[in-house]
């Protein structure tokens, strides 16, 4: 429970940093519990700042950041810890699920956790 709830405070802390480095003058940031997605519970976690610059499926490796002096671990761990718990750490576009345009072109992270059986 404790590693669920490092690994979404560590998401809303990159959308803070980014949201300050991209200099959004209105910031929001966006949660949401779906069912959207079959067998699965998601918490979605959005902003509105100015998105993943670089390939999703490049931020989860280790050391991979586009933060200045980032050191690349916080997206792997959340993947690894997401794993661990047999669910997903997803960056969904934004038509897969119900997201207010106002953060359709930020960064989308989700967490989709298994429904229990």
């Amino acid at each position: 429970r404790n590693l669920i709830i490092g690994t979404i405070l560590n998401i809303i802390d990159n959308s803070i940093w980014w949201l300050e480095y991209g200099e959004i003058k209105n910031k929001k940031i966006y949660f949401s519990i779906s069912d959207e997605m079959e067998g699965y519970i998601t918490i979605i976690i959005a902003d509105n700042g100015p998105g993943f610059s670089l390939p999703t499926e490049e931020i989860i490796k280790p050391f991979v950041s586009a933060k200045p002096d980032g050191m690349g671990l916080g997206l792997h761990i959340a993947n690894e810890i997401m794993e661990g718990h047999k669910g997903m750490l997803l960056f969904p576009e934004t038509d897969e699920f119900s997201i207010p345009k106002a953060f359709q072109n930020g960064a989308i992270v989700a967490l989709a956790f298994k429904e229990q059986e």
